[in-house]
């Protein structure tokens, strides 16, 4: 409740003590349709000053004097226009509408798009890649291959479609990478800790993607939640003009993929939408090289299909609001339903082969969200309200033993095949959660933001089958967590904008409340921790091309659920005298933007200490979290692209990333020094992609677009276990992977359509990842997009 009040408080009387009395000029830009138009240029020659549309195409001009005022407005393929606006004592506000007409001669679309959405993301402090979705929509891509391109980032995926992923940003990963939708933590919305970021991920289809957000090194304040190593914000499609939109694909190993996403909008300001995707793959690619033991006993390699990795997710989501009205930019009712199904067909090395153990979710989410520009004077509010339940079952209740084959080889006289027990496990999960995000104008120069994340969290569950075999249904005893993330950061620019500096300070706070079982007996158990975060960070922009940036922060990661708490389910005990991970974080880069060309260059440096690590151990006995590594990291990553013709694109991107071991004996868990300064193993530590992609507008029809895209992707070997372990000619590696992808797609007059041919991998090569868990051989992949837009 003193949360709650705090918020209040802070909402109703912060801004009253600083109001100002300049005019304000406020509007949108839109274009003949009625569409909202992002990246439109305003300039005020009277008071000097200019500023870009966000991405509703809304604008505001504050701190104006009374008087004549022009205001000339422009876009990249659009007419120029220009506006006489008068400001009074009687009148001081006025809110306008800019009609921009289209040119007959547009500039080519791509170019267009990907400049005006990401200017003002990308001219911030933070250094941070924004992926444009838009992009890419019409291929055979999913969100993780997306997020693959970006310099500084690598995916780990054990398989196919929805197999467990991991995802590092700058060499630091798992839990210590946070991911956000809109802005509202990502496992507030989808089962990201019981089932990992893999499968969450799978539940976001491109197609319902507007672009993501890549935070490398110190997280901006309105990313509320404690992460160490750089935070990825998933930004879905809000048009705000009627439209219809459809897709349909067909790829290798029997995977289908559809997305349906519509809209109306009324005149009165009333939208509506309703958006769904359906997902299934076979996951049933050869693997090479797996054991069987053969008919005289023996041990045998062969090649076999994938038997059990069947995966199938699907969601509706809807929305219902009002947008452009005097007390209210946008106020909107979220609604949504996912359903997930996923067979786990091995153990994290692929050792064994699972025939019949799967996961099954449900989550359903309902959120209120409110945006008022201007809510006092000078203030502006993002208010989110949000609960979600996340229902999730765990099957594992077969004594029958497979091979790679699919066959049933023998019985098991206990036990499952994942768990010593076996498992029929239902968890019902509850959140209810809440952010107050608020911005504050000082002046032109000067800015404060405030940030407020709480979540409330309860869990119980039961499981029939384990309680007959542990004698006690250990799932129903429930676990609380509470998290409060407060940020508060000052914006201010000088020299006429050419220096921006942000300064930012977080205090996290959480408690929880579970259970331990010693000795067949439930013991109650809570944590409570509090940390904070400090982060300070600067850009200059020297010449409108070039932009320089310094961040550093002092992050903290606070022990979450699983590794305080343990989970039962999991095999992993609890362990509430967890210390917070702690990170250092420096970035220093630099980028050059020129009309054919661009380029961008970081460094970065990291120490990290207290790294929660899984003391893992086979079941029945327990598993541990501990915190037991201290790690430094130094990189760099680079990335060029180029546009000699205005068809032709390439873009070139390398990471290097040196991680070493910092741990002495006595807090790393092993007997003496030798591992200090070792490269940490199952690391990659060079990696980069590259793609050359052809653009061809008006080629057979007025309007019309062909396209045509190679793409590659490089990882050099890495060690899977310690490189100082054993002799050289026995240690095992991943090999060298280097991958291309080729694609072609033809999008019709008036994007009315889009077909698409892709073909990924195209030279078959064996592909690999976490510790050598085989990915796909070479698939193909046919898209068929359709699109109704009305005005």
């Amino acid at each position: 409740m003193q949360y709650i009040l705090f918020f209040i408080t802070v909402f109703f009387t912060f801004p009253e003590t600083i109001l100002s009395q300049e005019g304000v000029i406020s509007g949108v830009v839109i274009n003949e349709k009625g569409e909202q138009l992002s990246g439109a240029h305003i300039f005020l020659s009277s008071a000097n000053k200019s500023l870009t549309s966000d991405d509703s195409g809304f604008f505001k001009i504050r701190n104006l004097n009374l008087g004549e005022h022009q205001i000339i407005v422009s876009h990249l393929g659009y007419q120029t226009q220009q506006k006489t606006i008068i400001l009074s004592k009687i009148e001081p506000e006025t809110k306008i509408t800019i009609h921009l007409i289209e040119e007959s001669d547009q500039l080519n679309e791509i170019t267009v798009l990907g400049a005006s959405k990401a200017t003002k993301i990308k001219n911030g402090t933070t250094t941070v890649s924004i992926v444009e979705a838009s992009k890419v929509n019409s291929r055979s891509v999913t969100t993780s291959d997306l997020l693959s391109t970006v310099s500084g980032v690598q995916i780990r995926q054990s398989g196919g479609v929805g197999n467990s992923t991991e995802i590092s940003i700058q060499g630091l990963s798992g839990r210590q990478v946070k991911f956000f939708v809109d802005g509202i933590p990502m496992d507030f919305l989808y089962p990201v800790e019981e089932l990992g970021i893999g499968s969450s991920l799978a539940m976001l289809p491109v197609n319902l993607i507007k672009r993501m957000e890549v935070y490398k090194g110190a997280v901006p304040v309105a990313m509320g939640v404690d992460a160490l190593g750089g935070a990825i914000n998933i930004v879905t499609r809000k048009e705000k003009h009627d439209f219809l939109e459809a897709t349909v694909a067909h790829s290798s190993f029997n995977t289908w993929k559809a997305t349906v996403n519509t809209r109306k909008v009324l005149p009165s300001g009333v939208t509506a939408g309703l958006a769904g995707y359906y997902t299934y793959s076979d996951n049933s690619y050869t693997l090479e090289d797996v054991n069987i033991v053969n008919d005289q006993g023996n041990p045998e390699s062969i090649s076999a299909k994938k038997f059990h990795d069947a995966f199938r997710s699907y969601m509706i989501k809807g929305d219902i609001g009002v947008i452009n009205k005097s007390w209210a930019d946008q106020i909107t009712l979220n609604f949504s339903y996912a359903d997930l199904y996923d067979e786990i067909q091995h153990n994290f090395e692929m050792r064994q082969p699972y025939g019949e153990a799967l996961n099954r979710v449900s989550t359903f989410n309902n959120s209120l969200q409110y945006q008022k520009s201007d809510l006092i004077k000078n203030l502006d509010a993002n208010l989110y309200f949000g609960y979600n339940s996340i229902i999730t079952r765990f099957d594992d209740n077969t004594l029958n033993i497979y091979n790679w084959r699919g066959e049933i080889i023998g019985q098991r006289t206990s036990g499952g095949e994942i768990t010593a027990s076996q498992n029929k496990l239902k968890l019902n999960g509850e959140n209810v959660s809440g952010r107050i995000f608020l911005k504050y104008d000082f002046s032109a120069t000067s800015r404060l933001i405030f940030n407020g994340v709480a979540s409330f969290f309860r869990r119980s569950g039961e499981d029939p089958v384990a309680a007959a075999f542990y004698g006690n249904d250990y799932y129903q005893n429930p676990v609380h967590i509470h998290k409060i993330t407060n940020g508060i950061g000052l914006e201010k620019y000088f020299l006429d904008k050419k220096i921006t500096t942000s300064s930012a300070l977080k205090l996290y706070q959480y408690k929880a409340k579970g259970f331990e079982i010693t000795n067949n007996e439930i013991n109650e158990i809570e944590q409570q921790k509090t940390a904070f975060g400090v982060s300070q960070s600067f850009s200059w922009k020297f010449v409108p091309e070039f932009l320089g940036k310094l961040s550093y922060e002092y992050a903290t990661r606070l022990p979450d659920r699983i590794e305080t708490l343990g989970d039962f389910s999991l095999a992993v005990a609890a362990n509430p005298n967890l210390k917070p991970e702690r990170s250092h974080n420096i970035n220093l880069g630099s980028s050059v933007k020129k009309q054919t060309w661009n380029a961008e260059i970081n460094g970065f440096f990291r120490e990290v200490e207290n790294i929660i690590i899984l003391q893992a151990v086979p079941p029945p006995v327990l598993s541990t979290y501990e915190n037991l590594l201290k790690t430094r990291i130094l990189g760099l990553e680079g990335e060029i692209g180029v546009m000699p013709l205005p068809w032709l694109s390439i873009t070139l991107n390398g990471t290097f990333q040196d991680l070493r071991n910092r741990s002495k004996k006595e807090n790393s868990g092993v007997s003496n020094d030798r591992y200090f300064g070792a490269r940490l193993p199952n690391k990659p530590y060079l990696f980069g992609n590259s793609e050359v992609q052809i653009t061809k507008n008006n080629l057979f029809k007025n309007k019309d677009k062909m396209q045509f895209w190679w793409s590659t992707r490089y990882v050099e070997e890495f060690f899977r276990y310690w490189e100082i372990d054993g002799r050289k000619e026995d240690k095992l590696v991943i090999p060298t992977q280097w991958l291309h992808n080729l694609g072609i797609s033809y999008t019709g007059k008036q994007k009315r359509y889009t077909l698409t041919l892709e073909t990924q991998n195209i030279f078959n090569q064996q592909a690999f990842d976490n510790f050598g868990v085989q990915k796909p051989g070479r698939s193909w992949h046919l898209k068929l997009k359709t699109s109704l837009f009305k005005s």
